[in-house]
């Protein structure tokens, strides 16, 4: 029978040795065994070879959250509507009055200008929605305004839309506006969300 020496010359080992020393294993921030002679900072430990909290790591992308900055979304119940009440019910005389007040107070002595007219629907178009909104319709109306503006040469223009909708709550409305070399349609769309 063999006898296994403790003398390091005795006999060949068996075991593979580390690449790096054995002290240098067991000290620094990371106490396992690293495979390469070369020590690479971990991003769990970061170049100071401490542990980083969670805000640490967060604060690092340039955001940070802490508990005075977390809120619940709110719940509502449910009502169980499935259609405006009379009184809040889009009406499209009223909000075809809104447009073309809208229209006439905004283009009134305006020119045709491609530079300006892309931004100046965008405009009317938000301005048409704020507008409705105040008419005190119901807030569950999800509103969708187009506003088109183009050149006045006697051409013929189609502006043409579809949807699928409730014809018992949705509704729409749409009104023009012509004057020198430029003309305006807005249509707005009023779909009813329970």
């Amino acid at each position: 029978m063999a006898q296994v020496s403790d003398v390091p010359g005795d006999l060949p080992s068996r075991r593979r040795s580390s690449v790096l020393p054995m002290d240098s294993l067991t000290t620094g921030p990371n106490i396992r065994r690293m495979s390469r002679l070369d020590a690479r900072p971990s991003i769990q430990y970061g170049l100071s070879g401490r542990r980083m909290s969670h805000v640490s790591r967060s604060s690092m992308s340039g955001t940070s959250f802490g508990i005075k900055d977390f809120k619940m979304p709110t719940s509502y119940q449910n009502t169980y509507r499935l259609e405006p009440h009379s009184s809040e019910r889009f009406q499209s005389k009223k909000a075809k009055e809104v447009i073309k007040s809208v229209l006439e107070s905004y283009l009134n002595g305006e020119k045709y200008s491609k530079d300006i007219c892309g931004n100046l629907a965008q405009q009317l178009s938000e301005v048409i929605k704020a507008r409705i909104r105040e008419l005190g319709f119901s807030t569950r109306y999800k509103l969708v305004c187009l506003v088109t503006i183009g050149q006045n040469r006697n051409q013929g223009v189609a502006v043409v839309s579809r949807s699928i909708w409730n014809t018992d709550t949705d509704n729409w409305a749409s009104a023009s506006y012509s004057s020198g070399d430029l003309f305006a349609v807005a249509n707005i769309y009023a779909t009813y969300f329970e």
